[in-house]
């Protein structure tokens, strides 16, 4: 038996040869795989803009002083008026909502399907990873196919 030869490797977690895709501690038969993809995954953007709008919008009441002044805080010193924390408040959901909006970031994968289902085998925000990755589990399949297959004498009738 010959040992599978290795057309990628990252030297770390994920290295592909003629038969097989190793991911960690997983290993999946080319044979077995169905569907190969490169897929994109969008970042969740949706929490970061409603807490920025939210924010800009207590921004905006507090500034223009259209939060009911029955609204105070006491404090240690003395009591904060209630478009002074609406103001407060405002600056902060907007601050958060910003940096939440530049932590997301579009993530790229490489999509298998098997008789298991479908799934991300390999995940990586660098998309030259996830295409060099996929790109070799194609040549994978290209040189399966291309090869010729391996004849005995008991196949040729001898």
């Amino acid at each position: 038996m010959t040992p599978d030869r290795v057309i990628y490797t990252d030297g770390r977690d994920v290295t592909v040869t003629d038969s097989t895709l190793k991911v960690k501690n997983t290993s999946y038969k080319l044979s077995g795989i169905t569907k190969l993809s490169f897929w994109t995954i969008r970042a969740e953007r949706w929490p970061g803009v409603l807490l920025l709008l939210i924010g800009l919008t207590a921004l905006v009441l507090g500034f223009m002083g259209l939060v009911p002044a029955d609204m105070t805080v006491r404090a240690d010193n003395g009591t904060i008026d209630s478009n002074t924390l609406a103001i407060w408040l405002g600056v902060g959901l907007t601050v958060v909502g910003l940096v939440s909006l530049m932590l997301a970031h579009e993530r790229y994968a490489v999509r298998i399907g098997t008789a298991e289902g479908e799934k991300n085998a390999v995940v990586s925000r660098k998309r030259e990873y996830i295409a060099q990755i996929v790109d070799a589990v194609n040549n994978a399949f290209n040189f399966g196919h291309s090869s010729p297959p391996l004849v005995t004498p008991r196949d040729q009738g001898i």
